[in-house]
């Protein structure tokens, strides 16, 4: 077992719930039990909310030569998301009782036009930033064109899907992960295990050639919409994020390369059978995820 776990990629998120906790990684990616009830409902929504804005995104830059959402542009964005929302109403969970479809429907396009509309406003304040990576996906071999599976050094290689890459004209660029309302500043990124978002930007400075000035979970839901993550300060490149996720360019690749070796020490952990119960971390709970396989009570 531990061979064939040596030849295949990692994500993100599988290093992500490895530091977590080892056992529910053991559990959910690799024995992963087959279950007969259909995708939870916060992970399908997610899903279709990615497909959604893709489509919306690129859906502007075939009509107006750009996809960014702009105060001229929002009208026809706001058409295409409708469109995009429709043609993927399929990806609703079954879970999902028939009496509170609607109101699923309705709220998540409330939620992903708030955002557009927020991402409107923000624009002329923006450094031209363009959308010109959308769902890019690395590593799983499916396209021709799809960059090949990252190498992280140690024998560890990474596949993944970056949800958005912006990039200026000059080729600085700030990687974005879409979330729910709960999103992560880089001052904790480490300390809570959330490294997925800077293996990603290592991922486009390596595998597209990009000047990588920052990385951004961008909240689709709740109170505020700003951004949170990390972006250089000293990179020229301005958004609407909280001040304390400003950092400089030594800090930013720092952050970046303790990432990098979090994922490296942890692969290397769990591929010589470090599957150990961390309950206390297991979940944004605090609590074991799989009480009755862990038994962590005894």
């Amino acid at each position: 077992m531990l061979g064939e776990l040596r030849a295949r990629p990692w994500s993100a998120s599988a290093l992500e719930v490895y530091l977590a906790c080892p056992s529910r990684w053991f559990i959910e990616r690799v024995l992963r039990p087959a279950t007969p009830d259909p995708d939870p409902e916060p992970l399908a929504r997610g899903g279709l909310a990615h497909a959604a804005l893709a489509d919306t995104l690129e859906g502007l830059r075939t009509r107006t030569g750009s996809a960014r959402v702009t105060a001229a542009h929002l009208r026809l964005a706001l058409e295409l998301l409708g469109e995009a929302l429709a043609s993927h109403e399929h990806r609703f969970p079954l879970s999902i009782q028939a009496e509170r479809l609607p109101g699923a429907r309705r709220r998540l396009h409330s939620d992903l036009e708030r955002y557009l509309r927020y991402a409107a406003a923000a624009e002329p304040g923006v450094t031209a930033l363009e959308p010109a990576w959308l769902e890019l996906q690395f590593g799983f071999d499916e396209h021709e064109d799809e960059p090949p599976a990252l190498d992280l050094g140690e024998g560890v290689m990474l596949r993944g899907r970056i949800d958005r890459i912006d990039v200026t004209p000059d080729g600085r660029a700030v990687v974005y992960d879409y979330k729910g309302a709960r999103v992560t500043p880089g001052a904790k990124w480490l300390s809570e295990g959330r490294i997925q978002l800077a293996l990603y930007m290592y991922a486009a400075q390596r595998l597209l050639g990009l000047r990588v000035v920052g990385g951004m979970y961008q909240p689709l839901s709740g109170v505020d919409l700003r951004a949170r993550g990390v972006l250089d300060m000293e990179a020229g490149v301005a958004l609407d994020c909280v001040r304390t996720d400003l950092i400089g360019t030594a800090e930013l690749d720092a952050l970046v390369h303790e990432a990098l070796a979090l994922a490296r020490a942890s692969a290397a952990r769990a591929l010589r059978g470090a599957v150990e119960p961390h309950p206390h971390t297991c979940s944004y709970a605090g609590a074991c995820v799989y009480p009755a396989i862990c038994r962590c009570g005894r």
